[in-house]
């Protein structure tokens, strides 16, 4: 099957999403170069390489710096991009890239089939540090015909396999031969994107346009990142005319910034969903009708209301409400406590000495919920769980820890964390977050079950989209009745954007996707 304008592999992926803002708007102005893109953020920079830039600020700007084989479009559907074209075989167990001649990385080195091979192999190299890597898991070998085509051999076909090429890729000369901590590479990226990294220090990042992209010079002369300690200061930069974008946009101040003339509010159905993620080791996560209970104990709703401002949905499962192979059977748990309490007193779990808090054979219910610092949204809905948990016996501590403390939770060292788990536009990812293979890497909740382990693997080799579907909705019931953690939400994902800005489009899966094509009428240019 030959993808020179790549088919639609599924209908059923396309989530009907995108954004208010996605269309082109009348009166754009005239094309003209020039201008820069001043991004505050409240996320600590974390090393910008594709191998680790999973989250934050680093995986937004990686996007701009690194370039994959295929790109995502607004529907969330493959196009051709480092690659011209490609094919799979007829049973989708081989596939092959046909890569574009000429294009360069910055620093002028051409792309090859060799970088291409390289990038897939470091990424199984480093499977346990990249959650990413499980895409890749089942590649039987990478075989180089020559410069520009490449054929990668499944071992199981996949008609998944193309939506994750769309992955960086590394330069092969100059990370061939090196431990990955013997270069400080993520601090010093090189791709083949539309921009280039000149400066980096804890405060302020600096991209200059890439002047030999190979679809033209982008419109913009740089991208500049100010980085502040939390939202409060990057919004207060913001409404001082010292940025023209920010994201992400806490959903408690949409309604005043909506009110800002300089500014446009864009609203995506976001891919990631909250979840209290427990440790399903810890002896207190490792029995079914608890985590059940501590389901039926939240009001998320109430959340969704108060502190989202209503802008988000109640989540289920890890399959997004929209998406082709969403199970619209399954709906998320009700609030009852009443529920809660009486699944806990069957788990075991009774205040038997009178102190208010929930205990058994002589083990209070009592953990630490860790928190990303600056994360306005989940650190005040960590507030009302907390209170909410605290009213049937059961004792949390929050704490607050860095967005680079990815390390300490793929190692384990948590009782649960409140985090916002990316759900690919294809349901194959979920194995490289659940299945059992995948603890020490992505599966940090540390999650195991035979009968998820079997969906996945049986989900993954699906050479049929009906099939995979009936597949994926017995995957969520099970997750369901077995969770992993406490589902709450998928927030709608918002930014802010200077009005200046014509040509802006985007995707769910990326925001500065498309930033090649964003530029500024010469008369409105500030800089």
């Amino acid at each position: 099957m030959i993808y020179g304008r790549p088919i639609i592999l599924c209908s059923l992926l396309t989530i009907g999403i995108l954004l208010n803002g996605c269309n082109r708007p009348a009166g754009q102005g005239s094309r003209a170069y020039g201008d820069s893109l001043t991004i505050v953020t409240y996320h600590a920079p974390a090393a910008i390489n594709p191998l680790t830039a999973v989250s934050g600020i680093s995986a937004t700007l990686s996007d701009a710096i690194f370039d994959g084989l295929v790109k995502l479009d607004e529907q969330l559907e493959p196009r051709p991009h480092l690659a011209s074209s490609y094919k799979s075989s007829e049973d989708y167990g081989i596939w092959t890239f046909y890569i574009r001649k000429g294009i360069k990385f910055h620093d002028d080195t051409e792309l090859t089939t060799e970088d291409v091979k390289f990038t897939i192999e470091q990424l199984l190299r480093y499977a346990h540090q990249n959650p990413y890597a499980g895409l890749f898991k089942d590649i039987q070998s990478i075989q180089i015909r020559d410069k520009y085509t490449i054929d990668i051999i499944l071992k199981k076909p996949s008609i998944f396999f193309i939506y994750s090429m769309n992955f960086g890729i590394l330069p092969s000369h100059i990370l061939k031969g090196r431990k990955r901590e013997d270069i400080d590479f993520g601090y010093n990226p090189v791709g083949t994107g539309p921009f280039k990294l000149t400066m980096w220090n804890q405060k302020e990042i600096t991209l200059e346009a890439n002047k030999g992209y190979f679809l033209g010079r982008p419109y913009l002369d740089r991208i500049i990142v100010k980085v502040y300690p939390d939202q409060e200061q990057a919004w207060a930069k913001m409404m001082q005319g010292e940025g023209d974008f920010l994201h992400p946009v806490n959903p408690s101040v949409y309604g005043f910034l909506n009110q800002v003339s300089s500014l446009k509010v864009y609203k995506t159905h976001g891919l990631f969903f909250s979840i209290i993620a427990f440790n399903n080791q810890n002896r207190l996560f490792n029995n079914r009708k608890v985590k059940v209970a501590l389901n039926y104990a939240i009001d998320r709703e109430y959340i969704i209301r108060n502190i989202l401002n209503g802008m988000g949905l109640a989540s289920s499962g890890t399959i997004r409400p929209g998406s082709g192979f969403f199970n619209p059977d399954i709906r998320p748990y009700p609030y009852e406590p009443r529920k809660a309490l009486a699944l806990l007193k069957e788990a075991g779990w009774i205040d038997s000495d009178g102190d208010t808090i929930l205990d058994n054979n002589g083990i209070k219910f009592s953990f630490t919920l860790l928190v990303n610092e600056g994360d306005e949204m989940n650190n005040r809905a960590a507030m009302y769980i907390q209170q909410q948990l605290w009213e049937l016996g059961i004792s949390v501590n929050t704490k607050t820890i860095p967005v680079t403390s990815i390390d300490k939770l793929i190692q384990g060292k948590f009782d649960a964390v409140l985090i916002d788990i990316f759900s690919h536009v294809f349901p194959d990812y979920n194995y490289n977050i659940w299945h059992s293979s995948q603890i020490n890497k992505g599966n940090i909740c540390r999650y195991k079950s035979f009968i998820i382990d079997k969906l996945l693997e049986e989900g993954r080799a699906s050479g049929d989209m009906n099939n995979a579907k009936q597949v994926y909705h017995r995957y969520q019931q099970e997750m369901y009745n077995d969770p992993p953690g406490i589902f709450l939400y998928w927030a709608d994902h918002l930014l802010a954007l200077h009005k200046r800005f014509r040509g802006v489009r985007f995707t769910s899966a990326g925001i500065l996707t498309y930033v090649n094509e964003w530029y500024v009428p010469e008369s409105e240019q500030k800089n």
